[in-house]
Order: C-alpha cells, then structure tokens, then sequence
C-alpha cells in the first residue's frame, strides 16, 4: 500500500514538472516571438530616427500593437530615404517596392509643388507606404520632405481621389543684427569670425569694391560695423539671412558709411551719406578680392622676362589659375582672343570714352559683338602669352590712352533727388536711430565728417530713448 502511495506521489510530480514545463516553453515561444516581431519593426519601420516624429505616439502604436501574441502584424511602414549620386524621387519609390502605375501618378502630382531639378544630395525624404508581404507590391501613403529650411512638401494619396500635394512655408520673424569688429587677416575672415553669414560678407564685398582698394586700402586694426537682417523661426532659431542695410568700414582712418535703399524706380542699390550711389561706371578689381594679389602695378618696371624697363600699362592681379574674371563695367566685347604678349586676350568698350582689358586668360567665354554687364563672368585667369605665373593683367583705357585702374575718379552713376533723397535721409535716421539703440564700443572713429564719439552719458540717454527698438537689442543678444 505504502508502495503504491510512493509511486502515486512520483507520478504526481513527473506531471507537475511536464505541466511546468510546457507553460515555461509556451512563455518562451511567445516572448520569443514578441522580440522577434519587435526586432522585425526596428529593423524595417523605423531604419532611420526622424526628429520631427512624436516619439510617445510611437510607442503607444508599438505597445498596443503586441499586447497579445496573435495580434497581427502592422503592415504600414515608414522609411527615411537618403539621395544619394544619380538618385531620383522614383528611383527611391522603386526601391521600396512602390509600384510603377503609383510612382508614375505620385510624381505627376508632386511636379506641381516640386521642381525635381532641385533635388539635392543627402536629401531626407519620409516614405509611409503600406505592404502585406514581403512578396507584395507597396502602396504609397504619404511622402514628405523639406526642400530648405522654410517649405515643407506632403503628398498624400487618398485613394479614389488621388494623389495630392501640400506645401506649407514657416512663419519667419524677421530682426536685427548688428556686429563689429576689427580687421586682423582680411575682411572677409574677420567677418566669418564673427558668424556673419556668406551672402551678408559677398555683399558688403561687393558694395565696397567700389570705393575700397582691398588689396592697400585697408591693414591689419581697421574697424568695421555692419546691420543686416535676419529671420527666425517661431522658437527664435536662425533661418536665414536678409538684406545687408548698413557698412561702416574705417580704411587708412577715412570712414566709408552705406546705406541700402531702394529707389522709386524699383531698383535697391548702396548709397554714401549724400545720397551718392557708390556702383560706378568701372570696377577697379574685377577678380574676387580673397582670391588675388596685386603683383604689378601702373608705371614702369622691370620687365621680368625680357629684362629691361618698360611702362606697364595696367595692373597685374595674381590669382590661381580658373579665378572667375568679371566684366569691370557694362559694354560691348570689341576683341576676344589670342592677341600677342597678352595671349587670351578680351577688350570691352564702355560708355563715355572708356575701355577695359583683360589679359594672360586660360579661358574666355565671350564673343566679339557680345553686350555684357558689370560682374558678368567673362574669362578665367591663365598665364597664357608672355607671363611667368598665373595672372590678370587687368587695363583701363579712357579716349584711346591708358590710364592708372587703381586712381581713376568717377563720379557716381547715380544721385537720389527730391522724394527719394527725403525717403533716404529718413532711412539712414532710422538706421541710425537702431544702432545707437544697441551697446556700443565705440570703434569707428568718423575722421570723414565733424560727427564725434558719443559720451557715456549721450549713449545711455539715447538707450533709453529708442528702448522701442526692441527687435535690435533681442538680435545683440542673440
């Protein structure tokens, strides 16, 4: 009897174990599983992270999607595409398996919102689209990307209704900006030192370049001051850059103010305290001044290949071989090619008596007969002809006779009058006005004019005055 109990006993625990067993392997079968769906949705939903995803949202999906072993598998995806060499928006369709009928229709669609010449490399694009099966063909569901900073495009398919594209643009605030500084190297480092964004430094450049020699009219503890605008973002974050509104630059202690203004024909341009347009009839460095050096001046010299004193009729600009050469000025292409010591050689007439040459180019891209405008692309530098680098020989010539680049005095092409001349004075007020409003240090000292250094006492009164200014002390601070 006792036996029997035993055997009964044992055979009880053998089934308890088997029992035991089975639900331990059911557990592991199903959270096996559980992972493995998991990993399945990491590794094919959500290859790349997207920033601009609610991320709680996901997780709620994620966690409602496995709360039961059976629950079906989610077969919506997503996937953030990169462009990559030679890559198209369809070409990214096809590779996640969109079918060719929807590529076709999506495309049409999006061209109405999209130029695709546009598209970039390292383009981010988010692709939601629908798939049952590995072996199935994907349905489009929605595609969005941002082709800049301020536009965002959708398309979506709505099924019987077809595909249909939003573009949305943000909402941007735009400040001021107000910086100075100092020259240490050059302008153009100076002002990258300081986050002056690229467009705001290539005009300041350019509207200097007609009354600053770059090359010896400015050296090392110059100062500097510019105002521009700049527009943020409804979180205050930085966009993008707008006009340049105001210069300050100090060169040999001579002080050059501009002010950007725009006429009542429509056209903007820079204009000097008087009024004065400062774009002339003739550029004196038709080269990128961060890209040259003068080697040669006006006069006589040393010829350095045939070795004797000659008048040098020009100004030789050094610079790497391929610099863009411009046009100094607005006129007619009189001569354009080879043309003895010069080798690639482009002559320009211009209006009221005046010429301009451009030799020892490796490549020109006009043609005689050609009209071309001031800062038109004309040539690159070469050392073609009789050079012994790579160079510009850059001459200007007035009735027939040349004259020094470098010293020529125009008047200015333009003058305001009138109501133009009372809208500019109002604007350079302002202008005027929104700096002071800002801290200064008081750098530029106005050597050109009778204008003196504010007192500490004159500035603090003016703070306090202007404190309506507020959008320019918000972008100091920034």
């Amino acid at each position: 009897m006792a036996k029997h109990a035993h055997l009964t006993s044992v055979g009880l625990m053998i089934i308890a174990c088997l029992i035991s067993a089975r639900e331990y392997y059911i557990g592991y079968e199903f959270q096996a599983k559980l992972d493995k769906e998991i990993e399945n949705v990491s590794s094919q939903n959500f290859e790349t992270p997207n920033p601009d995803l609610n991320v709680n949202s996901l997780n709620e999906k994620l966690t409602s999607s496995f709360l039961f072993a059976q629950a079906k598998f989610n077969s919506d995806k997503q996937q953030m595409l990169q462009v990559g060499k030679g890559d198209t928006i369809a070409s990214l369709l096809a590779s996640i398996g969109i079918s060719p009928k929807e590529i076709e229709e999506s495309t049409k669609t999006l061209r109405q919102a999209y130029n695709f010449k546009d598209l970039q490399i390292g383009q981010i694009i988010l692709v939601k689209y629908h798939q049952e099966s590995e072996m199935s063909q994907a349905t489009l569901i929605e595609l969005e990307f941002k082709p800049d900073v301020e536009h965002q495009i959708i398309l979506t398919n709505h099924k019987k209704h077809g595909f249909k594209v939003d573009k949305f643009t943000a909402v941007l605030t735009k400040k001021f900006k107000r910086v100075e500084g100092v020259i240490k190297s050059s302008f153009h480092s100076s002002a990258h030192k300081l986050h002056v964004p690229k467009k705001v430094v290539s005009e300041a450049i350019k509207a200097l370049s007609y009354a600053v020699n770059f090359q010896h009219g400015i050296r090392s503890g110059d100062p500097f001051e510019l105002l521009y605008e700049e527009f943020q973002d409804s979180n205050g974050k930085y966009i993008k850059p707008g006009n340049l509104l105001y210069i300050a630059f100090s060169a040999n202690g001579h002080v050059h103010k501009l002010y950007h203004f725009k006429s009542a024909n429509g056209a903007y341009g820079y204009y000097n305290a008087k009024g004065e347009g400062v774009a002339r009839a003739i550029l004196q460095t038709p080269i990128d001044p961060r890209k040259m050096r003068i080697t040669s001046g006006y006069g006589m010299r040393m010829h350095p290949i045939k070795g004797y004193r000659r008048d040098h009729k020009g100004v030789d600009f050094g610079a790497p071989i391929g610099t863009a050469v411009m046009a100094a000025g607005d006129g007619v292409v009189t001569k354009a090619g080879y043309h003895g010591d010069f080798g690639n050689y482009i002559r320009i007439k211009h209006a009221s008596g005046y010429e301009t040459e451009y030799g020892h180019l490796s490549k020109i891209f006009v043609r005689v007969g050609a009209h071309v405008s001031q800062g038109y692309h004309i040539g690159n530098v070469g050392r073609t002809g009789l050079a012994t680098g790579p160079h510009l020989h850059f001459g200007v010539l007035y009735k027939g006779h040349h004259v020094n680049p470098m010293t020529i005095k125009q008047l200015p092409t333009t003058h305001l009058v009138k109501n133009d001349l009372k809208k500019f004075d109002h604007l350079k007020s302002e202008i005027e006005t929104q700096i002071v409003g800002l801290p200064l240090k008081k750098h530029l000292v106005y050597k050109d004019n009778k204008e003196k250094p504010s007192t500490g006492h004159h500035h603090h009164h003016n703070h306090h005055r202007h404190h309506r200014h507020h959008e320019a002390h918000h972008a100091e601070r920034s």
